[in-house]
């Protein structure tokens, strides 16, 4: 029986898992760049399996991964915690800092958002540097998706955190609770910080 449920949620996530507009790519260098300032938050839909999972067991959600923007020396970059995409032999899954056409690329996204939280700029500013400190620490990508220990942390848990030290809650308290044949627990998904109203889109994509 537990075969069978898993065979049946492998075709749901096949078939079944909400798109993007029309699953187009972007053209990374197309990106409105003017436009971005430190703290925006950058949201993707990826392109494997674990991203399809997520986005389809949230009912609310588009996207599967988000990052903070950071600009270093005069180029956008996304700060995110991300499991699988090692930059050299024996990288461990970390918070990183990659720059935005790389986040954005095709290979890494179907579609994608930038968001601005819109009250305070400045707030938003000193989130990404804090962080910008989670990389210069080596935090670890946290595995066991635990909120309640910031020694690793997963995507979203980063935003929050990071948020949460200027006084900002993004959740505002929501959380998603997944029983899935290869998912279960509690998590904070990228929804659950879109759906705050005092974030305006600033770019998408497709």
């Amino acid at each position: 029986m537990r075969k069978l449920s898993y065979t049946l949620f492998i075709l749901w996530v096949s078939f079944v898992c909400p798109s993007c507009h029309n699953l187009g790519k972007t053209d990374s260098q197309t990106l409105p760049t003017e436009l971005f300032s430190d703290g925006d938050l950058a949201f993707r839909r990826g392109t494997g399996f674990m991203s399809r999972i997520v986005v389809a067991a949230d009912k609310n959600g588009t996207y599967s991964h988000v990052g903070i923007l950071k600009k270093m020396e005069g180029e956008w970059h996304v700060i995110h915690a991300v499991p699988g995409e090692p930059e050299f032999k024996g990288d461990p899954d970390r918070v990183k800092i990659e720059p935005l056409t790389r986040f954005f690329s095709p290979e890494r996204a179907v579609c994608g958002e930038i968001v601005r939280w819109g009250k305070d700029s400045l707030a938003a500013a000193r989130a990404a540097q804090t962080a910008l400190l989670m990389v210069q620490r080596g935090i670890l990508f946290d595995h066991d998706y635990n909120l309640s220990d910031s020694s690793q942390m997963y995507c979203t848990e980063l935003i929050e955190f990071a948020y949460r030290k200027e006084g900002i809650d993004l959740s505002e308290g929501r959380i998603t609770h997944m029983d899935l044949p290869v998912v279960r627990g509690t998590y904070l998904l990228p929804s659950d910080l879109l759906l705050n109203k005092h974030l305006k889109t600033i770019y998408d994509f497709p």
